[in-house]
């Protein structure tokens, strides 16, 4: 099966068993800004944390850069402290609060660029790095896709990305796999539920999962045994 036959097939099949069904901590917001402190606050840590950190934050500043720099660190530090790592995600969040305030147009201009000079700009802002950029402009529908541990195993298990490669590698083949596929948002989505319910790290449920007939890691295991 071509690699886009078989992103195509991956996504109907998840769409027909309806795995969204969970709210993801992006969900939560709208503004530029705010989406990219949510995905920072996601990192590392589980949705229902990340959530509790995110209600915290907009509770005490309504997640606005210059609230945000009013505060001060140490009392953003303990806003976020429910989404673990907080002194690293705190500094982070702090200096894209400084750097957002001197261009208050410089989100949305980023996002009126074609998707490979948007990444460039949002990677070399403070806290930003390439997952972070990919998903945040993903969700307002440019071509990127996000790689985090979940899409970055299933994506090697049904072999449309290579064992060996770093995220650049795996973007690219998710990307070739999603041509056909209008909402990479909610296709990286579809690879997170699927690695949570199925696709585990460890003890992976492949006689469950409803894609084991085309996935390369169960024909391996299968013919192993």
């Amino acid at each position: 099966m071509k690699k886009s036959a078989l992103g195509k097939e991956i996504i109907r099949r998840l769409k027909k068993i309806n795995l969204k069904q969970e709210l993801f901590i992006v969900d939560y917001v709208k503004e530029p800004f705010s989406l990219l402190v949510a995905i920072i606050l996601s990192q590392n840590t589980n949705d229902k944390n990340s959530i509790k950190a995110l209600r915290n934050l907009y509770k005490a500043t309504g997640i606005k850069p210059n609230e945000i720099v009013r505060i001060g660190i140490e009392k953003l530090s303990e806003l976020i402290k429910p989404a673990g790592l907080y002194e690293q995600k705190a500094k982070s969040i702090m200096n894209l609060a400084r750097y957002v305030m001197s261009d208050t147009n410089l989100l949305e201009h980023i996002l009126s660029l074609p998707v490979e000079e948007a990444r460039k700009k949002l990677i070399s802002m403070p806290g930003i790095g390439k997952k972070t950029a990919d998903v945040f402009l993903a969700i307002f529908g440019k071509r990127t896709i996000g790689v985090d541990t979940h899409a970055a195993r299933v994506a090697r298990r049904l072999g449309i990305a290579p064992e060996k490669g770093g995220y650049e590698v795996i973007r690219r083949s998710l990307l070739e796999a999603f041509r056909n596929i209008d909402d990479l948002d909610l296709a990286h989505r579809y690879l997170i539920a699927l690695g949570r319910k199925w696709c585990r790290a460890n003890k992976p449920l492949c006689k469950d999962c409803p894609l084991n007939d085309i996935c390369k890691y169960y024909k391996n295991k299968i013919e192993k045994h």
